[in-house]
């Protein structure tokens, strides 16, 4: 999934004029490479949004366009105000086709677990793994088949599609587990003993 984003130079010097340009709708950025110097931008927050959320389900690269230039990046990293969640500011990096990165993707779980069915629920303990490889031969996103999971039954990234990239995770990571369903207990509610009869 590759995005077009256009992009405009920035010379921010002061904390203030961060907050001036956030203010005005526009996300200050840095875009990096092997072979460039850091670059200041910025990018229009609403049309980032836009992006970012159709993000989740598959490994995307950003088309940065500015000054007459583009940027082949993925963003990198990002920094989020805690309490507005609001993005504060972007890192993307430059990549070709050899480039070697390390890079989150999507995890989809596929199927029905058959321990659903038995009245059990699925506890999906991460929903992206790390890899390693070249940009080329990463998978924008990976299925884990979760079907034929019964009650009790994990799985980790040693059942993950295998391939020219390498997981960062150690093999007996959990990805997914599936839980029996708690029974629910009744507290046993004590008999009010009956009050003494006062004396005559």
């Amino acid at each position: 999934m590759i995005f077009t984003l256009k992009a405009e130079p920035r010379n921010t010097v002061k904390k203030s004029d961060l907050t001036t340009l956030r203010n005005s709708g526009m996300i200050p950025c840095v875009v990096y490479g092997a072979e460039m110097e850091a670059t200041k931008l910025s990018v229009a927050s609403n049309e980032f949004h836009k992006c970012y959320k159709k993000s989740f389900t598959e490994l995307a690269f950003y088309e940065l366009e500015a000054g007459g230039k583009k940027y082949h990046t993925v963003l990198k990293d990002k920094q989020v105000h805690p309490v507005s969640r609001n993005f504060l500011h972007l890192d993307f990096m430059v990549v070709g086709k050899d480039t070697v990165i390390e890079l989150e993707i999507p995890l989809n779980m596929v199927g029905e677990p058959i321990g659903i069915k038995e009245g059990g629920f699925m506890d999906v303990i991460q929903r992206t793994v790390k890899v390693s490889g070249k940009a080329s031969d990463i998978p924008e996103g990976l299925e884990l088949d979760v079907s034929d999971m019964k009650v009790g039954d994990s799985k980790h990234i040693r059942d993950l599609k295998q391939g020219v990239w390498n997981y960062k995770d150690a093999d007996d990571v959990t990805l997914v587990v599936i839980h029996a369903k708690a029974v629910a207990t009744e507290t046993p509610v004590a008999e009010a003993k009956p009050e003494d009869n006062p004396e005559e």
